[in-house]
């Protein structure tokens, strides 16, 4: 076996074969054992004939193609090893001659990355600081929970909570029917339509009135950007009741917790803290990547990218492929120009995928047995009754390896924030 090997654009190999004259006649020798048994020649006895005769009744190129299809892949497969070839995908394959036999094989291989200088790379963290806006907001939704709602005979006002039939049309065409469907009436929260929520102000129970409102863009084709005609019935109008703000609160939330009002303030006040600084961190990290990202070369396979696109709509769209072609047919978008518009964010995701392999290679940072295991007990330790049903889940080597793989991508996220957040002031001293 001779092997040419030429370096493509986009992480490709081509591979040029040509196959040595004596394993050509062994493999066309395997494949008349294969053929002769399924013909039936006069004068001979089922799978009986000499091979001159099967090879002038079907043809030496049929033969020759019968033994291609067993020789081609291992050679193919040979070559790879020899030449330490990582493909990633199956390959393209061209017979370019038959005797003696010599094909081309282009195959996508794995990414190459070149890291830039990420010691340099110096990102100031910006500090996090629960408001009185979010702190308020959060308190408010703490004695939303506990509020007690009664009908009200008045106007709808902001707050309340309604329940209505709402149906509708557009050019005839039905756009929506719901019927008793309860909602609470928040300003600035969008139901169906812009200014939806605006035209239940002030109306009563069993009060009825028809509007006209335009539909916007992002509705499908058929009746976006036009107008559509609603009827709303008001069937009920209910107005929340929140519970003061005071040690009974407090005890409602978690008697055995919270005594006093102080002491869920202060819970409420630490936990919107620790959200606010795992957000941040979360932000950060991505800004030190693509910062990275940035400095870096990245040259990848095609095949990639359609493989980041497939997840991204599989995560978006789920697996259902009835629904996915309902949803296409629904917005007037064909397949390609749906899978265009995930190309960006499936680069951008590929490309920090890439970077942070590398960079966890050439940091040598590694996860141990200990470590997985450690991460699990934790998984497990709030999921109470169900841990133990979890934990065969866990332990598969699917489980276990999705973990490592996790804490892999911590560490090195880790050690890249430890470095892009480090004090200048500090890096001079030491």
């Amino acid at each position: 076996m001779k092997v040419t090997l030429e370096r493509l654009p986009e992480s490709r190999v081509q591979l040029e074969i040509e196959v040595e004259p004596d394993r050509l006649e062994r493999s066309l020798d395997a494949a008349y054992k294969r053929l002769v048994p399924t013909l039936r020649i006069p004068g001979f006895r089922p799978g009986k004939a000499p091979r001159g005769i099967v090879e002038r009744m079907v043809g030496r190129d049929r033969l020759i193609h019968e033994a291609l299809d067993a020789l081609v892949p291992a050679v193919y497969t040979e070559a790879l090893e020899s030449e330490e070839i990582d493909a990633v995908d199956q390959p393209e394959l061209e017979i370019l001659e038959t005797e003696p036999v010599r094909f081309k094989a282009t195959v996508p291989v794995r990414p190459t990355v070149t890291l830039g200088d990420y010691h340099s790379i110096r990102i100031a963290p910006e500090p996090v600081e629960v408001t009185d806006e979010m702190f308020e907001e959060q308190m408010e939704m703490i004695r939303r929970r506990f509020a007690t709602i009664a009908p009200v005979e008045r106007g709808a006002e902001w707050d309340d909570i309604l329940t209505a039939d709402i149906s509708g049309s557009v050019d005839d065409t039905p756009f929506v029917q719901d019927e008793d469907v309860e909602f609470p009436l928040r300003e600035g929260e969008r139901l169906l339509l812009p200014d939806l929520a605006e035209q239940f102000l002030g109306m009563e129970a069993e009060s009825e009135k028809t509007v006209e409102l335009p539909v916007p863009e992002d509705f499908p084709e058929q009746f976006a950007n036009k107008t559509a005609t609603l009827t709303l019935k008001v069937k009920s109008v209910k107005e929340e009741e929140l519970p003061e703000e005071d040690d009974d609160l407090a005890q409602q939330v978690n008697a055995e917790e919270f005594e006093t009002i102080d002491q869920l303030h202060e819970r409420v006040r630490n936990d919107l803290q620790e959200t606010l600084q795992r957000q941040a961190d979360e932000a950060y990290r991505l800004k030190v990547v693509d910062e990275l990202v940035g400095l870096s070369e990245v040259e990848y396979p095609q095949v990639l990218l359609n493989r980041e696109i497939d997840e991204i709509i599989r995560e978006s769209h789920g697996s259902d492929v009835r629904a996915y072609q309902a949803h296409l047919a629904q917005i007037g978008k064909s397949t390609d120009e749906f899978r265009e518009m995930y190309r960006e964010p499936a680069e951008q995701r590929l490309f920090r995928s890439l970077v942070l392999g590398e960079l966890t290679d050439a940091e040598g940072i590694e996860v141990t047995d200990e470590d997985v295991a450690e991460q699990m007990e934790k998984m497990l330790e709030p999921l109470g009754e169900q841990a133990e049903s979890m934990r065969t889940m866990f332990e598969s080597d699917r489980g276990s390896a999705s973990i490592r793989s996790s804490l892999l991508t911590d560490k090195t996220l880790g050690l890249l924030q430890e470095i892009a957040s480090a004090d200048p002031e500090e890096e001079e001293a030491e």
